[in-house]
Formats: C-alpha cells, structure tokens, sequence
C-alpha cells in the first residue's frame, strides 16, 4: 500500500456519501504523493461545491415558481375584491327616486363630460410628472413612462391597502429594482413628493376648512364630519414633520430604527436583527444625503409645490364636473367653491378608516359633498347615487383596474423574457 499511485490514475470523482464513511474505512488519498493528493482534494471540493451550487439554483427556482404562484394568487383575490367593491357601490343608485340608467344616460352633458374627462387626464398628467421633475432634479433625466407608472402603481397599491400605505414602498421597490435607480434618489423622490404635497395639501385644507362651515347644513352629523376632518388633516400633517425631523435628527432617527428592529425581533418578525437595522440604517442615510441634495437647491421645491397645488386644485373640482355633467346644474362661482370645501372635508374625514383605499367610508363622506350641493335643485336627488358611482369610478375603480392590467403585463412579460432566456441557454 506505501507504493506510489500515477497521477492519471488517482479518482476524479468522490462517491456520494463518502464525506460520512466509516473511520475503519480506508481512505482514498492514502499512499497518494503530496501532488496528487492535493489535485485529489481540490477536484472534490470542487465537486461538492458544484453540488451545492445545483442544490441552491433547484431551490431558488422552486421558491420563485412558489412566489409566483401566491403573487398570482393575490392578483386574482384582489380582481375578485375590486368588482365586489365596484357592485357595492352600485347599490347607491337603488332606491325609490332613483333614475334608472337609461334616463341618466340620456340626460348626460356631453360636453361637460368630456371636460370632465380632460380633468381627470390632466391630474394624471400633473401628478405623474412630480415624479418626472424630481427624478430631472436628482439624475438629470426624466423618465416620463417610468413616472406614470409610479404614479398608477402608487395608486393602486394605496388603493389596496389599508389607510392607503402601500403605495409609497411599492413605488421605493419599483424606482430601484425595476428601473435601476440609486437606492437613495429611489428613496427619496417618493418621500419628498409625499413631504411637499401633503403640506400643500394641508395648507389648502386650512383654506377651504375656514369657509366650510357656510357650505355646510349645521346638523350634528356634519359638524362631527368636520371635527373629523381637522383632527385628520393635522394628523396627516405631522407625518411629513417627523419624516423631516429623521432627515435633519440622524442620531434620533437611528435610535427609532433600532428601537422598532428590536422591538420587531423580539416578537419574531425579524429574524436577522442587525442585518435589517444596518439595512435601514443605511437607506436612511442615503434618504438624507438624496434630500440634503435637494435642499441645498431649495428654489426647486417651488416649481413642485406649485404642480402639487395644481394637483389638488383638480382631484377636487372632479366632484363639481361630476354634477355638471350628470345632472342639469347651472354652473356658477358659488357652487364650485362649495364643491371644493365638501370635497375636501370629506377627503380628510375618511382618510383615517382602516379600509383598502378607505372604501366604504369614501363613499359615505362622498355622499355629503352630492347630497348637500344638489340640495337645492329639485328633481337631482334621483341623480345623487350615479354621480357619486362616476366620482368614484373616475377617482379610484380608474387606478384599481390599470393598476391590476400593470401588474398582469409585468407577470407575463417576466415569463416571457424568461422562456426566451431559457432557450438562448442563458
């Protein structure tokens, strides 16, 4: 056995289950000479390491099929979800007094109709191109399809959960995954756009809050609405401040990453608690450095702020061509303003219940700003439940349905790029 063995004839290749073979049995090295012996042990530590590298790839392929299926899953529930709330909304329109569709149809204002419409394509338009602009200001190009489909994505996804919170994480996730942008700019345009829009959100409230009580009938139901509203409106305000404060408190803002890390470990949400507190840590820093190169030029804020209240000016007057186009309404000053103040209060009022998309109680808080506009024309009431359906069709059923038809192109079109990657052998 002391007798040398040839170098071409020493194994290539060591036999499953080997690395657990008995001590009494011999080895397959012994009487090797020192060369042999280690091109004898590299060739198997290369061999294992190409089995466990097989083993890997076999699990990331299942755990992606599996990933697939439950996202297919949730698309499909979430479809189903969508319609349910759709044909929940239509029972607003039955009822004694209520027009049946073919009389509204007949009586629709075409061409009020097809402003209505201009509206709701230039609040598209403007709100996407917040994301256009910002994207401009940090990378220096605008990326206008990428912006609108954040935009549609953002509303889809605050239109799905509950209190509207998904859409700004999803559009982080986009920026960055699908569209290759920095951690840090991807981070940091969602969360300046929401910063600069809710405070010229909260500011335009204020407005309309100090000359609502004149539109408002008095009745202990729509003195609580407006209570609820102001609570609401502060609420949503104080959320940018504490955003802003974690930008300019670094230190501060490390302590609560790492007291909410911890607090989730502990409940054993978290399983790598370090791991996700440095992640966190660090988009947090790369959030800051995004914004302190934005603030740096802060002139830049005022072309935003001031496409945000354009923004707001027209989710708002959608209510007003919504009336003047379903129902025979002289349009007048007056009526717009009251529009406007309703429509706001009642955006703010629902914003704080716990639904997808606050569904449900938009509707209800939607039907103060029809109910009391259409107040004072006779013979409108029977119109109030088709116009609030429209409202809310042109407002939100609008970003479910494209949101849903984005989600069913990326699925197929991931598949597709993957069959053909699979057969060029990639």
């Amino acid at each position: 056995m002391n007798e040398k063995i040839p170098q071409d004839e020493a194994p290539t290749e060591v036999p499953a289950g080997s690395a657990g073979l008995d001590h009494t049995t011999e080895s397959p090295t012994e009487g090797m000479d020192p060369e042999a012996r280690a091109e004898f042990n590299q060739q198997r530590k290369m061999d294992m390491l190409s089995k466990k590298i097989e083993e890997k790839s076999a699990e990331g392929k299942k755990s992606k099929n599996l990933k697939w299926w439950i996202q297919t899953i949730l698309l499909i529930l979430l479809i189903i979800g969508s319609i349910v709330l759709l044909f929940g909304v239509t029972s607003l329109i039955e009822g004694e007094g209520m027009r049946p569709f073919k009389s509204m149809i007949l009586g629709v204002n075409w061409g009020y109709f097809a402003i209505l419409i201009c509206i709701v394509l230039l609040y598209m338009f403007f709100e996407s191109s917040k994301y256009s602009y910002l994207l401009k200001i940090s990378t220096g190009k605008f990326y206008p399809r990428t912006s609108l489909k954040v935009m549609f994505l953002g509303k889809y996804y605050d239109g799905i959960t509950p209190l509207g919170t998904g859409g700004q994480p999803f559009q982080i996730y986009y920026l960055h995954k699908k569209s290759s942008i920095p951690a840090g700019v991807a981070t940091a345009v969602p969360l300046v756009k929401f910063i600069v829009t809710t405070i010229v959100y909260c500011s335009l409230a204020m407005v309309l809050f100090s000359i609502a009580p004149n539109y408002l009938p008095g009745s202990w139901g729509d003195t609580t609405l407006f209570v609820v509203a102001w609570v609401s409106m502060f609420g949503n305000l104080l959320i940018p401040v504490l955003m802003t404060m974690f930008s300019l408190f670094p230190n501060f803002g490390k302590k609560v990453i790492a007291w909410i890390v911890h607090f989730l470990w502990k409940i054993k949400i978290v399983r790598h608690k370090y791991r996700v507190m440095h992640k966190y840590v660090y988009e947090m820093q790369e959030y800051r450095r995004s914004l302190k190169g934005l603030i740096k030029k802060w002139w830049h804020f005022i072309p935003l702020a001031l496409i945000a209240l354009v923004v707001a000016v027209l989710s708002n007057s959608i209510p007003f061509f919504v009336i003047l186009s379903i129902t025979d309404v002289t349009p007048t000053l007056h009526l717009y303003v009251e529009v406007l103040c309703l429509s706001m209060v009642s955006f703010y009022a629902s914003s704080f219940v716990p639904t997808p998309g606050n569904s449900g109680a938009f509707e209800g808080a939607g039907a103060v700003i029809f109910t009391t506009a259409l107040a004072g024309y006779g013979g409108m009431t029977g119109l109030i439940g088709w116009s609030i359906l429209v409202w809310r069709l042109l407002t939100y059923y609008i970003y479910i349905f494209t949101g849903v038809g984005i989600n069913i192109f990326e699925i197929i079109r991931s598949v597709v790029r993957k069959s053909l990657a699979a057969k060029r052998g990639e």
